[in-house]
């Protein structure tokens, strides 16, 4: 029996595809309340998170792949889902792939946001933004401590190449294979029609420090998770030590997704 951790859209129900891999007991699937009450040794057995829904359930597991290095794998139940490439029909192969350990997982980069004493994971992308539509911010953008620019807008997009075809490529940033060892910086709205996209190293380090004296100003990690940010404390970002896995669509390229999904 190979042992998952389960994420489900809130509103799907269980398809009769997992209730017969439960039934058959092929499959044990364990709420992520249920996994943190494993032992060491029984969390070791957990083969990885398998996740039911679009790319916003997806990025729900991200932190506990990250911390626990377990794999995801997503089965589209959504609209869009980018990151959920798989579907109910790959997902016995995957299985099977799985336990004769034969299973070809994808790293991708992993994005570490700092702010104050608080450290967060993002698969996607962390934002920088205003909650007063009617005040334009100021942004401060720091590489490598080298003082770059400020940007008056609507915010800032710091994304990963797997981020980039989320809210990066919605404000006009490029699409970049989630091989290439970059991160994007990506300003919204930015009132100075000067301001564009900009694609850097990831060995690069970033700070965006809030240069406006207003409390209307949020980061948002993943779209999952969103903190106050005080004016003039610097947020940092930069490439994540590990890595999260996922497993890629097994029978589709990157470049024919990109091709179905933005129907080029």
């Amino acid at each position: 029996m190979l042992n998952f951790v389960f994420f489900k859209k809130k509103e799907l129900s269980i398809p009769s595809t997992l209730s017969n891999l439960k039934k058959s007991k092929k499959i044990q699937l364990l709420s992520p309340e249920k996994f943190f009450s494993l032992s060491q040794e029984e969390k070791q057995k957990v083969k990885g998170i398998l996740i039911l829904g679009g790319d916003g359930t997806f990025l729900r597991a991200v932190p506990l792949a990250y911390e626990y290095g377990l794999p995801l794998i997503g089965i589209n139940k959504g609209k869009f889902g980018f990151l959920t490439e798989n579907y109910l029909e790959n997902l016995e192969k995957i299985l099977e792939l799985l336990e004769k350990e034969k299973l070809v997982l994808e790293e991708r980069t992993a994005l570490k946001i700092s702010y104050k004493n608080q450290k967060f994971i993002a698969l996607n992308e962390g934002v920088v933004c205003r909650n007063c539509p009617e005040k334009l911010v100021y942004l401060e953008i720091k590489i490598d401590s080298f003082p770059l620019t400020v940007v008056y807008g609507d915010g800032i997009i710091v994304a990963t190449p797997t981020g980039s075809t989320a809210y990066n490529v919605s404000a006009g940033g490029s699409i970049i294979h989630p091989k290439a060892p970059v991160l994007s910086i990506t300003p919204i709205c930015a009132f100075k029609l000067n301001m564009k996209p900009l694609i850097i190293p990831d060995s690069s380090s970033i700070e965006i420090t809030v240069k406006t004296r207003t409390k209307n100003i949020s980061l948002i990690i993943d779209g999952q998770r969103s903190i106050s940010i005080e004016p003039f404390v610097p947020i940092s970002f930069c490439k994540a030590e590990k890595t999260i896995k996922l497993v890629p669509a097994l029978d589709k390229a990157y470049y024919q997704i990109l091709k179905e999904k933005f129907n080029w």
